[in-house]
């Protein structure tokens, strides 16, 4: 189910199969050197629709989880480009973005950047970036806002 809300898309999914769908779906409009920003709570479906996206980008996505531990990690989507997948939700600010190499890959022309808990690094964000919030609406059901 697909609506508008004061621009933005607002889309339901009901299964994790379905959010996948989501991913890959949105995976085909995005342009290399784009930085996607993921926020939500715990659970609401970020890393699934990240998954989503790999797959619908030519990668493999069962390499895709959450890197909330390694903070970022690669994954090749085609010939010579990558999908770069970090998670901010330990990240303290700026310079521990840049400990990761933020710089050289947020906005890179061979890559497309998705930041999960990106909340938290909203003011390190490009200008020109697609916002997606995720939300819970029951026990299998999520809600994404995209915002263009």
């Amino acid at each position: 189910m697909s609506e508008t809300h004061a621009g933005n898309r607002v889309v339901v999914t009901h299964s994790p199969e379905e959010t996948l769908q989501l991913g890959a779906l949105l995976a085909a409009d995005l342009p290399l050197g784009l930085v996607v920003a993921i926020d939500g709570p715990l659970g609401s479906g970020k890393t699934v629709l990240v998954r989503g996206m790999v797959s619908g980008l030519g990668g493999d996505d069962a390499l895709v989880g959450s890197p909330t531990f390694g903070l970022a990690h690669e994954y090749p989507i085609g010939r010579e480009a990558r999908l770069v997948h970090v998670d901010c939700y330990r990240i303290g600010g700026e310079s521990d973005l840049e400990s990761i190499g933020w710089s050289g890959f947020a906005g890179a022309p061979d890559t497309i950047t998705v930041v999960e808990w990106a909340g938290r690094i909203a003011s390190s964000l490009p200008a020109e970036c697609l916002w997606i919030r995720a939300g819970h609406c029951g026990e299998t059901c999520r809600e994404y806002e995209i915002a263009p």
